[in-house]
């Protein structure tokens, strides 16, 4: 039982199955085949990676609490996904998990390779705006993807990771979250998740694509407080309770892995239906930037393909394929 990279998960295992309950030392140490003394180490590089563990001189030792971080000895225990978020490489801290994810990529990173970080430091989202992501209280991972779509069919991958959000959130925590079209999540107008997808594609595939995503965990409003483009929330304020990032995680990654196996089976217009249910624009008037064009009007729906159509002041009809909503505004509301 003593191989390299085996003992600590199977003393953690152990600790775990005690359910807060002491173990005591001679036991685990014949249960692991280790000395005394070795399982105190086990048990003191447990404690520096962030375990709660009390020691007791007759008890033993017992398992108080995990560390804020998702590490993967954590997410693999209640992952259910078959080949998203495998595998998965953890950070402390990097700049951005869109730049490693890329790397990875380049190198041969497998379809689903999941990189996370605990705290980022220069995420970008669309438009080359900033994502700011403190440590233990934000998601911010980026998904390695090779599916076989053709480069056309990379905003639909952005709009459809969109949806599994917006249902993970409302299945899980009861919140109304909404898609801002393309890439933003809206709870009561306020933002609470974006997606930035990155692409490198030949004529007729893509090579592979980038899924990054930031959500608002759990920040205060005290954490939110700037000047945000939007104002913003975090699951945390809307549900009043702190949630479980390593549980919001496998269940988004499993919801994830369902839309886009439906994506590829069935195809952009199987889920066109529930993105429309869930949009924040449909209906809305709202002021759409292009560059240096500058379209106004009523969103009247999306196309098959997933772009806005639009009815203008001038009374014209646009069909918007990209873009960025800078106003938005419900009449009715």
């Amino acid at each position: 039982m003593d191989q390299p990279g085996t003992v600590r998960p199977a003393l953690l295992g152990l600790l775990k199955s005690a359910h807060g309950q002491y173990l005591c030392g001679p036991a685990l140490a014949r249960q692991l085949g280790l000395s005394r003394t070795a399982v105190w180490k086990q048990i003191q590089k447990l404690t520096a990676a962030g375990y709660r563990i009390e020691a007791h001189p007759r008890k033993g030792y017992r398992l108080l609490g995990g560390p804020d971080r998702i590490l993967p000895s954590e997410l693999s225990e209640i992952l259910t996904t078959e080949w998203l978020g495998r595998p998965y490489h953890h950070l402390l801290s990097t700049e951005s998990t869109n730049s490693d994810a890329i790397r990875l990529a380049q190198q041969g990173a497998a379809h689903g390779t999941l990189v996370l970080a605990e705290q980022q430091t220069a995420g970008r989202g669309r438009l080359d705006r900033r994502w700011e992501a403190p440590a233990g209280r934000a998601l911010t991972f980026s998904l390695v993807l090779r599916p076989a779509l053709p480069p056309s069919s990379a905003p639909q991958i952005t709009l459809v990771a969109a949806l599994a959000l917006v249902h993970c959130i409302r299945d899980h925590y009861r919140i109304p979250a909404r898609i801002k079209w393309p890439n933003d999540i809206l709870i009561a107008t306020r933002k609470a998740a974006g997606i930035l997808t990155e692409m490198q594609a030949e004529n007729d595939r893509i090579r592979f694509l980038v899924l990054g995503i930031g959500i608002n965990c759990n920040q205060s409003r005290d954490d939110l407080q700037g000047s945000f483009r939007y104002p913003a929330t975090s699951i945390a304020i809307e549900s009043g309770a702190a949630i479980d990032r390593c549980a919001f995680l496998a269940a988004l990654l499993a919801t994830l892995e369902t839309h886009f196996e439906r994506l590829e089976q069935f195809g952009f217009a199987g889920l066109l239906d529930q993105l429309q249910e869930v949009s924040e624009v449909l209906g809305a008037q709202v002021v759409v930037q292009i560059g240096e064009k500058t379209i106004t009007g009523k969103v009247e729906g999306m196309t098959a393909e997933g772009a806005l159509k639009i009815l203008t002041v001038s009374g014209s009809h646009e069909i918007i394929w990209a873009g960025d909503i800078t106003r938005l505004t419900h009449p009715s509301r």
